[in-house]
């Protein structure tokens, strides 16, 4: 018997996970969901990467923590493993409470509880990992942002920085009457991080103190008035950061400082994300980069679509080349693993997958759709069955 084969035979079957193996594996799926009933909460799926399609898998339930309700959002490890395997964090709430936890994938497809804190702040919205995977940052839709250490084993240790924003840039009151923190960015080479707030339409920039365990504030960068920033994503070099802007419907575009690791100010370009004749009330939500960098996708809620553009080779601006239907109401999250767009639509309760052209960047719809009640965000995992 030949004895390490043998020994990575047994910890493949002991953990029901692997990790680069020649075996036929499928990636899994996430989906956090937000709704009432308390049976449902965050899903698995197996996703078969030659045609698309989705197999559930699991549910963990809604009271996966304690007082914790609506799952948020989701973010996994890249390396940090507990017991060998990677860790997903979940934003989770109550009325006027937001809760932070960490856990794991059991081999049945369901989430194995680690720990929870409680955070000052309510309504979580976006967590992110600090480049070295010792902190998250949490973005509170409340009014609010958020630090919490990691212990050395990934669980989550208490909140050690707690920030409030009363005053928003009340140009969309229904919006703008107080700050709105709906996410956070990390930029590279740097332990500097970027707070979305989309109720005083600004770009918070700080620097992480690992020791002090804190973060201090840097110059913040504004973005027109009325704009709303909500998510982000960097270009593949890391040179550029595309910001949604959820009430102008626009997208900007900023280039980041290689010396000092700072979103320059202002933006290069601001475009629209949706069609010129389109004139329905819609808000811009999510954006995504395809896998070989050369396109971004957006969300519109409203006019139920994915913006497509093309990013230009030489400055890194956006060129418009499309919308496609997201076939449903509200698409308020969606993801990008390898040529397949998977996208969640909220109101109408529905997912479905589109191929990605590598050549094109536009989207043909793969005929695979699947009922799920109230998804908000949804990403591949690391891990494969």
């Amino acid at each position: 018997m030949h004895l390490p084969g043998f020994i990575l035979f047994l910890a493949t079957v002991a953990t029901g996970v692997t990790f680069g193996s020649a075996q036929e594996e499928q990636p899994i799926l996430f989906a956090a969901t937000q709704n009432t009933d308390p049976a449902k909460g965050i899903y698995t799926y197996k996703l078969n990467t030659t045609d698309g399609s989705l197999t559930q898998w699991a549910i963990t339930p809604l009271s996966f923590a304690t007082g914790g309700t609506n799952p948020t959002y989701l973010q996994e490890t890249t390396d940090k493993k507990y017991d060998g395997k990677p860790l997903i964090y979940a934003l989770n709430r109550a009325t006027g409470i937001g809760y932070v936890s960490a856990m794991t994938l059991n081999a049945n497809g369901k989430l194995d509880l680690l720990n929870t804190q409680q955070m000052l702040g309510g309504s979580p919205a976006h967590i992110t990992l600090s480049p070295n995977e010792d902190f998250v940052a949490v973005a509170n839709y409340a009014g609010s942002l958020s630090l919490f250490p990691l212990y050395e084993n990934g669980t989550v240790a208490p909140e050690t920085y707690y920030e409030a924003f009363p005053n928003g840039s009340r140009v969309a009151m229904d919006q703008q009457a107080t700050g709105h923190i709906h996410s956070t960015r990390w930029l590279p080479n740097s332990n500097h991080v970027v707070a979305f707030d989309l109720g005083g339409d600004t770009l918070l920039q700080y620097e992480l103190d690992t020791t002090a365990q804190t973060l201090k504030k840097l110059e913040p960068v504004y973005r027109p008035p009325g704009s709303g920033p909500r998510h982000s994503v960097l270009s593949t070099n890391g040179d550029y950061l595309y910001v949604t802007d959820e009430i102008s419907n626009t997208v900007g575009v900023y280039k980041i400082n290689q010396q000092t690791s700072l979103l320059e100010s202002p933006a290069i370009q601001n475009i629209t994300t949706l069609p010129a004749n389109f004139t329905t009330t819609s808000t811009a939500a999510d954006i995504h980069l395809s896998k070989n960098g050369k396109f971004v996708y957006v969300s519109n809620r409203g006019h139920n679509s994915i913006a497509i553009y093309a990013i230009n080779e030489v400055d890194d601006t956006l060129a418009p080349l499309g919308w496609e239907s997201t076939r449903g109401r509200t698409p308020r999250g969606f993801t990008i693993y390898e040529d397949w767009l998977i996208v969640a639509n909220q109101a109408s309760d529905d997912m479905y997958v589109f191929k990605v052209d590598e050549q094109t960047g536009l989207l043909t719809y793969t005929g695979n759709s699947y009922e799920i009640d109230g998804a908000v965000c949804l990403y591949v995992s690391k891990y494969a069955f």
